[in-house]
């Protein structure tokens, strides 16, 4: 690891103010909130130069590791991961870290990521055989992702880990040409983003380096620019992030029956953050839904994500 980078130190109020960068000796990771991590070089000083230069609403020190330059870079970010959230910037997509994970991607690859959420995916790049090995009550289309863009949060709440691949976002706002006409704009995957940092369970996101040729600028520059908007959101969703319990007995409770279920849906708003969860009968867990979930199910119209959570659970 290393700390190779010239920042400006004139810009008052920028996130530069709140760094802190590691050193071994006098650093313990697990004494900050979070921390910034590259795997590749020239990726992390462009993204350092655009990111840092950003406004600091964040009352907290970003603890910046530097450069990993580790053959073992998987078991060693996976090691970092317990002990503090992280912020992975460029290399190879790393294996999953922790099971749990949401992608932003055109497709769904189950072969490498068998038991991932995918977000933002577009039907046509999928093969129809690929498409109905898949959960499509545990991935988001980008059509409907644009439908209601709230639809991705309960999705992500209980994620552990998420990987943003860049050319989720359509070529017109990241100037990529890699046949990528259609996609997320960039404003939509900072609140994607921002859902992410709202996950209580999330522990590390990364947005791997593009392989993609660009139609103008450099990949330095698209990419930093690009990943400075997305990690400023992913913050301003950590910084809100709150810890409930669902079994607290201060949260509104509606309990629903339904002529085609056996057992009643008790669905909750919390009390703090005003988020929804349902359970089917007695079982232990509440899962995460929308105010939308709820109002469909009370007049008898059951969403078929939650039937289908219903008859299996």
């Amino acid at each position: 690891m290393f700390n190779e980078a010239k920042m400006p130190t004139t810009n008052s109020g920028k996130i530069f103010d709140s760094v802190v960068f590691y050193d071994a000796h006098h650093h313990n990771p697990e004494d900050y909130q979070i921390g910034l991590i590259g795997l590749d070089k020239q990726l992390l000083i462009a993204f350092r130069e655009a990111f840092y230069n950003l406004g600091d609403h964040f009352p907290f020190s970003i603890l910046d590791f530097g450069l990993l330059d580790d053959d073992k870079s998987s078991s060693t970010l996976k090691e970092l991961a317990e002990k503090i959230p992280l912020i992975i910037i460029g290399g190879k997509e790393i294996s999953p870290l922790s099971p749990n994970v949401v992608i932003s991607n055109r497709f769904i690859e189950t072969k490498e990521f068998g038991s991932a959420k995918y977000i933002g995916y577009q039907r046509h790049r999928i093969s129809i055989g690929d498409f109905n090995m898949t959960d499509e009550f545990q991935n988001i289309s980008l059509g409907e992702l644009r439908k209601y863009l709230g639809s991705v949060e309960p999705l992500m709440r209980p994620c552990k880990g998420m990987l943003f691949r860049l050319d989720t976002i359509r070529q017109s706002d990241l100037g990529i040409s890699a046949n990528n006409i259609c996609g997320l704009t960039l404003e939509e995957g900072a609140q994607i983003c921002r859902y992410g940092g709202l996950s209580t369970d999330m522990r590390w996101i990364q947005f791997p380096s593009m392989t993609p040729k660009f139609t103008y600028g450099n990949i330095s520059d698209e990419f930093s620019e690009a990943c400075a908007t997305l990690c400023w959101y992913y913050l301003e969703g950590f910084l809100h992030k709150t810890y409930e319990a669902t079994d607290s007995h201060k949260h509104l409770s509606y309990v629903i029956n339904s002529h085609v279920l056996e057992e009643d849906i008790t669905f909750i708003k919390t009390e703090k953050t005003g988020r929804w969860w349902m359970k089917y009968g007695d079982s232990a867990d509440y899962v995460p839904c929308l105010y939308e979930d709820f109002v469909q199910s009370r007049e008898g119209n059951i969403p078929d994500r939650l039937m289908k959570y219903c008859l299996e659970g």
